[in-house]
């Protein structure tokens, strides 16, 4: 089976966090598939290489000093700033366009798998009405969010879904999203998850060894991950612990990722004389999550509407009790009271009283993390996920 793997995001070396589960992925199909990965370029990287095996062809749209649609989170944002902007996107889609087309071609690919339906979905739509080549689009969040925004989209949305034979969703509440919205037929809409890196799977539960001092006042540590956006909503954490410590808990929290939102998560940390026990690790390698997941008390995501919250998923691997907001995808991870604790969005002093359920109960949040472990391990392994969508690629094709 050869596949023709469309992104505007794909990790630009073996390390990168970025759109790692893409890479994940194409690894879980072995031999049974043949991934080829069409993405932009961006100043720094080759035209052409080969990742862990899976080859990648990234397209030019730009100088390099004008290349800052992609691996920046912020596109739609660029996009919408202005003329520049919207030609400059012009340009990517049309680049993208001659790319997917060239590798179609080249490789006789069976399948068109488009990730996120614009700008990647909006090209294979078009790359798949050129050469009657199958394609499956999968949504992520961000692209469903879009839709929700901004009223021009859905014409574009309708058609790609159009031409898609199926639509994959990380989790329910984006298939729901999809159907409220009115964008794609029902019947060819599939929940399927994106896999967690293997590099988390089975990793061991590594507690911290406790200076004598800290045996008497046992700190507890809450970690986080994710892109400093407002909707992910660190501010929400940062002042649940500043709550947890006006308690009397010794709570610390680490802030692992980078984005717009940093250095006014910054000024709050200051403002609430939180900056001791802060910590903004920035952007942190794959391969130092495990350690970070392992020794934390706590994982929580308060994201407003995540469409999926797969750290949630490497946290639960990893041993760690999680805590996530109660809106978005990542229910269809964290079940209340069964895989982890939750709580509305935007309310501090509620995340408050889940951190303090498991501060002042550690068997119960360690029971919660053993169940969710259990859970993840059977639904986002690279080869669980891989399984899934190779069959729908062949049932696709057999169409």
């Amino acid at each position: 089976m050869r596949v023709i793997l469309l992104t505007h995001v794909f990790p630009r070396a073996a390390d990168d966090p970025l759109g790692a589960f893409l890479l994940h992925l194409a690894h879980g199909f072995g031999e049974r598939a043949q991934v080829f990965v069409i993405a932009p370029h961006a100043a720094g990287l080759l035209a052409r290489e080969t990742i862990d095996a899976t080859p990648v062809a990234r397209f030019r749209y730009a100088d390099d000093a004008q290349e800052t649609l992609a691996y920046t989170g912020i596109m739609h944002e660029q996009v919408a700033r202005g003329m520049h902007g919207k030609i400059l996107f012009a340009r990517f889609v049309w680049a993208y366009f001659r790319a997917a087309m060239n590798a179609v071609r080249t490789h006789n690919a069976h399948m068109i798998h488009a990730q996120w339906w614009l700008p990647g979905g909006f090209v294979g739509a078009l790359v798949s009405k050129f050469t009657n080549t199958p394609l499956v689009i999968t949504t992520h969040g961000t692209d469903v969010e879009q839709l929700r925004r901004t009223r021009w989209a859905k014409h574009l949305a309708r058609f790609a879904f159009g031409q898609a034979r199926v639509i994959t969703c990380g989790s329910n509440y984006l298939r729901a999203q999809l159907l409220e919205l009115g964008v794609v037929d029902e019947n060819r809409v599939r929940v399927m998850p994106m896999p967690v890196n293997p590099l988390f799977k089975d990793s061991s539960r590594r507690r911290r060894s406790l200076t004598p001092s800290e045996n008497r006042k046992t700190r507890f540590e809450i970690l986080t991950v994710a892109r400093l956006t407002q909707q992910k909503s660190m501010d929400t954490l940062i002042d649940a612990l500043a709550i947890l410590r006006a308690r009397g808990l010794d709570a610390r929290l680490q802030i692992v990722g980078d984005g717009a939102q940093r250095a006014a998560l910054q000024e709050q940390t200051r403002m609430k004389n939180l900056e001791a026990c802060v910590e903004f690790l920035g952007m942190c390698p794959h391969n130092e999550l495990p350690k970070l997941y392992a020794e934390c008390d706590v994982f929580v995501l308060p994201s407003v509407r995540e469409g999926m919250g797969l750290v949630l998923a490497e946290a639960l691997l990893c041993g760690a009790p999680v805590i996530a907001t109660n809106s978005g995808g990542v229910t269809d991870i964290v079940r209340e009271g069964e895989t982890g604790l939750l709580f509305p969005e935007r309310d501090a002093n509620a995340l408050a009283e889940a951190l303090e359920i498991y501060a002042r109960d550690p068997e119960y949040a360690a029971r919660l993390a053993e169940n969710g472990r259990a859970f993840v391990s059977e639904r986002f392994t690279p080869a669980r996920v891989a399984a899934q969508f190779l069959q729908t690629y062949e049932t696709v094709v057999r169409k």
